[in-house]
């Protein structure tokens, strides 16, 4: 059945996206997000020490965020085994199927998210479609990067969401699309409020909400913020919170959850970029050159003056 209220909604959206940048709560959790972006940023360039770090914690993130994004839609492999499969390793016999396929996934589609972002590629529908038919490689192949079929209604379990009719997903996605490109609001604004909208639409017959978190990843990513990984744990709530904005017009809590989100990814990184320069720092301080005694021979441990002790 036609949902007019969702397709009136998204129409709205640039109106919306104005009365929530005057909202000062709203202003405040974008400062602070913008913050922990901004010092981020502050410590570019990195050395070859700092990047080789952060490649590791890049490659930790996208199991916690394959782990995640899965667990959130009822998957019960475990973080250890999720890493395996993205190894490509064996993992225990009694793991189904459908959760091994979905691990990698999600895991393949975040790397076209990062080349989609780093080739500057506009996201339009044609992207969404590829998003879906290489992240939900659990779906069956023939509904993979396609729009639920006539007569195909979806139902989210657990909330009182109405999902768009079948014939109007294209026509609300376009929309939506012109919403997020046009209106000159805050990204994270535009990137919360499409992925509330995205999960409304509901455009497939299954791989929504992992579809939906690369799409808003992309988002982030594509105006310089740390891609986020919800954590599974907090799926009730998150879930709630897509609600609240879906039904309610109540914009807050998920913009405070993605908010929380990237400030945490950020913040953990300038942490670790910083970390790792103050303890050089401390150890350049704390070598202290001793005057050569002329009296003493060098060793194979000391040239030119400069002490050096072996552990």
């Amino acid at each position: 059945m036609p949902n007019p209220s969702l397709t009136q909604r998204i129409k709205d959206l640039p109106e919306r996206f104005a009365r929530i940048m005057d909202d000062p709560s709203a202003t405040m959790l974008m400062e602070r997000a913008d913050r922990s972006k901004g010092r981020l940023q502050s410590l570019l360039p990195l050395d070859g020490v700092e990047e080789s770090a952060l490649e590791q914690y890049d490659r930790d993130w996208l199991a916690r965020y394959v782990y995640n994004s899965n667990a959130i839609e009822g998957s019960t492999l475990s973080l250890e085994d999720t890493e395996l499969v993205m190894e490509g390793e064996f993992i225990p016999a009694d793991s189904p199927a459908r959760y091994i396929f979905a691990a990698r996934g999600v895991a393949d589609g975040m790397e076209y998210v990062k080349r989609y972002v780093k080739e500057r590629h506009p996201l339009d529908i044609t992207v969404i479609r590829r998003l879906h038919e290489v992240t939900a490689l659990d779906v069956q192949p023939v509904l993979r990067g396609e729009f639920r079929p006539y007569g195909y209604m979806a139902r989210i379990r657990g909330t009182s969401v109405k999902t768009a009719d079948p014939l109007e997903i294209w026509e609300d996605l376009e929309a939506l699309l012109d919403a997020a490109g046009m209106e000159a609001a805050h990204p994270i604004i535009k990137a919360s409020a499409f992925h509330a909208m995205f999960e409304n639409i509901h455009p497939f017959a299954d791989g929504n909400g992992r579809t939906g978190r690369q799409i808003l990843n992309m988002m982030l990513m594509q105006e310089g913020y740390r891609p986020i990984a919800i954590k599974h744990d907090a799926g009730r709530t998150y879930a709630e919170h897509l609600e609240q904005w879906q039904v309610h017009d109540n914009p807050m809590p998920l913009l405070e959850t993605i908010v929380d989100c990237v400030d945490h990814e950020q913040s953990a990184v300038a942490d670790l970029v910083s970390n790792i320069r103050n303890g050089a720092d401390m150890a350049s301080r704390a070598v202290t050159l001793p005057e050569p005694d002329p009296s003493v021979q060098p060793t194979e441990c000391q040239t030119d003056g400069t002490h050096f002790e072996l552990d």
